[in-house]
């Protein structure tokens, strides 16, 4: 009877235990379906173009900005070629700092050196069809202009960066380390296990190829035929199916439609750049180009005599290039910028360089660009009224370019009609115009008769190309006049000879007779 009490005992215990584990399996299932159904708040961040300092400024924004709404996830759609590893490490930074939302990469087409590293800074990796992803050597331009892969002391940091990050968020970490080294070649092994049975089972093993080569003869044959997965001189750049394949990429989508229906994404948002981080962007990309005609309007500033437009050209594209970087900070002061700029042009124009007509045309651009800023889609007056059904999406902008440029019109002529008929009107002593009567007025025809041609003087001021010289008259006396050239700038106190009197006007040029 013991005995029979004993194997009672012990399978009313194991079906106690049976009991247990099929009643709690089926709530956590459950519950797991639940959350899967469960819908999702995402907000979408874009990193698109070169990795720049403007792409960090806007990225940092744009986190801070998303965490405020307090989302399920965070998810950076990524297309990028790569650019400053700096940049990249502080974008890195940025992410890997946020608490609470689930981080997410996109890999939209590519994300190709600092692209990659900033994608698998996310808690989860998942790419579209046909994109890329990997390449991440550090490269700096040779002296015959062709680019290089930069030593190990740039590379020690930047594997370490990868490892870092495939520790942290469950990617192989071996296979991270070649993104960055190109002298390192990774092998896979397999092996079945369990042969003789209905089911196989497979053993994997990624070791480098140095390892490979140290095991013996029996280990060799146990594992067979290595396949390589990343030669020795060539680094890691897998496809959207090699990455879900070797453990990077959690899945692959047709569109972005696809993967937020996966994700059981139901409410969306997404950061858009302000004006400032769009010129910043837009400087970023063209600062190469930038500096180089700077530098070289600067160099021929300096091989020509005095200081005209190319040095003034060459300080103004080297400024934007300097001062580009600020513009997401000075978003809202934009349009004000822009005006100051156009009227310091005009001042240029007016004063310093007259006739060039280049800063006036700058001038009125940037008025008008400053004008066209200062106007909000959100602020303009509505048209349309809103029981109208229209198809075409583009009226209300027509009729809000045609405001504008009614109040531009209304800006141009006011000040011409205030000049002409109201300012002269004002009392003397309150009006900025002359009231010099016409019949008391001297022709400046009548001045420039003084000078014939031929005659040589002394050039007083610079010729830019309108300045002052002075001439001997035929009574002996000096007397300073209004000339200028032909487009060619002359030194202060070089001599020049009338070439032209025409229409009040004493044209000259340098004169080469010793």
């Amino acid at each position: 009877m013991n005995i029979f009490a004993r194997l009672f005992t012990l399978l009313a215990i194991v079906s106690a235990f049976a009991f247990a584990e099929t009643t709690s399996v089926s709530p956590v299932d459950s519950t797991n379906s639940i959350q899967e159904l469960e819908k999702k708040h995402a907000v979408w961040i874009k990193l698109e173009g070169d990795v720049e300092p403007s792409m960090f400024d806007f990225c940092a924004r744009a986190i801070d900005d998303a965490l405020k709404e307090n989302p399920d996830y965070i998810i950076f759609e990524i297309n990028t070629f790569g650019g400053r590893l700096d940049a990249a490490f502080d974008i890195v930074d940025t992410i890997m700092a946020i608490k609470g939302p689930e981080t997410i990469a996109l890999v939209k087409k590519k994300a190709i050196s600092a692209g990659s590293l900033i994608a698998l800074t996310c808690k989860r990796l998942y790419m579209l069809e046909a994109t890329t992803i990997g390449d991440c050597a550090p490269i700096v331009q040779g002296g015959d202009g062709t680019p290089q892969i930069v030593g190990e002391k740039i590379q020690s940091p930047l594997r370490a960066k990868f490892r870092n990050l495939a520790q942290r968020n469950g990617y192989p970490e071996l296979l991270s380390s070649s993104f960055v080294t190109p002298e390192l070649e990774i092998l896979e092994l397999k092996a079945k296990l369990d042969k003789g049975k209905k089911t196989e089972r497979d053993t994997v093993l990624i070791i480098e190829g140095e390892k490979y080569e140290v095991l013996d003869k029996a280990e060799k044959e146990f594992w067979g035929a290595p396949k390589i997965l990343v030669k020795e001189g060539e680094l890691l750049t897998m496809t959207d199916k090699e990455a879900e394949e070797l453990g990077f990429s959690k899945g692959t989508f047709k569109d972005r439609a696809d993967f937020e229906t996966a994700l059981a994404i139901e409410r969306r948002s997404e950061v858009e750049t302000t004006l400032g981080e769009d010129i910043a962007a837009a400087i970023a990309a063209i600062s190469g180009i930038l500096l180089i005609l700077g530098f070289g309007a600067l160099y021929i500033e300096f091989k020509t005599p005095g200081f005209g437009l190319f040095g003034i050209i060459g300080i103004i594209l080297i400024a934007i290039v300097f001062l580009g970087q600020f513009a997401p900070q000075l978003d809202g002061y934009i349009p004000a910028i822009l005006l100051v700029a156009g009227v310091a042009l005009f001042l240029v124009e007016i004063f310093v360089m007259p006739g060039t007509f280049l800063f006036g045309v700058g001038g009125i651009a940037c008025m008008i660009l400053a004008l066209a800023l200062s106007f909000s889609p959100s602020e303009m007056p509505e048209y349309i009224p809103e029981t109208v059904e229209t198809t075409f999406d583009a009226t209300p902008w027509l009729f809000g370019l045609l405001y504008m440029l009614c109040c531009a019109g209304i800006a141009l002529v006011f000040p011409i009609a205030a000049s002409k008929y109201l300012i002269p009107l004002l009392p003397e002593g309150w009006t900025p115009m002359l009231k010099t009567d016409l019949e008391t007025a001297a022709s400046p025809t009548e001045a420039v008769q003084e000078v014939n041609v031929g005659d040589v003087g002394v050039a007083k001021t610079f010729l830019r190309p309108v300045g002052q010289a002075s001439f001997t008259l035929t009574d002996g006396s000096t007397k300073l006049f209004d000339v200028q050239t032909h487009g060619e700038i002359i030194e202060a106190g070089s001599r020049v000879k009338v070439e032209a009197v025409q229409e009040g006007h004493i044209w000259v040029g340098l004169d080469t007779s010793v």
